[in-house]
């Protein structure tokens, strides 16, 4: 992500929530101010970030993680690796990260489309001189498939805004440092090339960089998806100060697990009930999670785009509440439709025989709440 773009991103606000609706005033909408109110829906929802206690724990973990690492003495610093299956919610979370941090060393109230700037000292020709650069306090960048050393170079001088071709005329470390870089997110950490001879080279890189780095407090935090299969796992030079989060979906496999996918639920309905004012108090996270489960897996992106549309969906017929029928409505990705499809195979499976006339068929478990 380019260094622009992150600042306009943390800064620019979101599409507000519209008004809350009483049952009243909702059936006395015209059909055109129905259709014309779920599209103020759908765009307020579009830009939300649904929130969780989940997100809210690893949030605050890394949080204590930068802070910790840049009050340090000098050496090494700990680095945090998050890693899960696909479409979880990581990169969403590390996005809200990187725009609090940079938020909060930026300043309150500023210009969304005026990036910052700050004035640092560099020897240039020998001689000290003042320079003005961009300030960018967070770097995100996402590896590209086979990502080479050369390569993770050209994406880190390039989200500074600066041509790729800098990356052989300048070190990666000079300019974070003039830019005032105090967390450097690496996204999509299973691209690095894990070839014998360009693999072993990529991760020496990468225990170059968290050292190098770590020197001046600035924090690493690595991501990826299905990490546990990469030889980066296995590597004590990137893994050794490493603290490993790993995110996965929803389920309701335990008491503990079901309780945290209803409070999800919950949290969520708590947010879109004052746009469905038919909804029967508690409907979402007391009589729907199983369903909810059962649709989306309890993946991160799939149970937003689900709860979104169908929220849409009920304003727009006229329900003003999410039922059965809405949620079964949403088309869910591939990802998720091969999934069930899985399981259903699973569940057809013909009956162990344990006599001619005694079967047993085992319980597949469907990860309802």
């Amino acid at each position: 992500m380019k260094a622009a773009l992150l600042h306009r991103s943390a800064f620019t606000p979101p599409a507000p929530a519209p008004d809350p609706l009483t049952r009243a005033q909702a059936d006395a909408l015209s059909d055109s101010a129905r259709k014309d109110y779920a599209q103020q829906v759908r765009r307020w929802l579009n830009g939300h970030y649904f929130d969780s206690d989940r997100d809210r724990v690893i949030r605050a973990f890394l949080n204590r993680l930068i802070r910790d690492n840049a009050e340090a003495l000098v050496g090494t610093r700990d680095v945090a690796l998050l890693h899960g299956p696909n479409v979880i919610g990581k990169s969403t979370l590390l996005y809200q990260l990187a725009y609090a941090l940079h938020r909060f060393h930026v300043g309150c109230g500023a210009d969304p489309d005026v990036p910052p700037v700050r004035t640092c000292i560099e020897r240039i020709g020998g001689r000290p001189e003042e320079i003005i650069a961009p300030y960018a306090p967070v770097v995100l960048i996402s590896l590209d498939s086979a990502t080479t050393v050369n390569k993770f170079d050209e994406l880190l001088v390039e989200a500074l805004d600066y041509d790729r071709s800098v990356a052989k005329k300048a070190r990666y470390l000079d300019l974070l440092l003039r830019h005032g870089t105090r967390l450097l997110i690496i996204d999509d950490l299973h691209q690095l090339t894990a070839t014998e001879k360009l693999g072993r080279q990529a991760l020496d890189h990468l225990k170059a960089v968290v050292t190098a780095l770590g020197e001046y407090g600035i924090t690493v935090i690595f991501a990826g998806a299905n990490l546990h299969t990469h030889p980066v796992m296995d590597d004590p030079q990137v893994t050794g100060r490493a603290y490993e989060l790993t995110m996965n979906p929803y389920h309701a496999d335990t008491d503990e697990a079901a309780l945290a996918w209803q409070r999800f639920l919950k949290e969520s309905g708590d947010l879109l009930t004052p746009h469905l004012p038919a909804t029967r108090p508690g409907s979402l996270h007391n009589e729907l999670p199983g369903l909810l489960l059962a649709r989306t897996h309890g993946r991160m992106r799939e149970t937003v785009h689900l709860l979104r549309e169908a929220t849409v969906n009920a304003i727009e017929d006229g329900t003003w509440a999410i039922t059965d029928q809405h949620i079964h409505a949403v088309r869910t990705a591939k990802l998720t439709q091969d999934q069930t499809r899985d399981q259903q195979a699973r569940s057809r499976k013909p009956a162990t025989s344990l006599h001619p006339t005694v079967g047993l068929t085992q319980p597949t478990g469907t990860g309802t709440a």
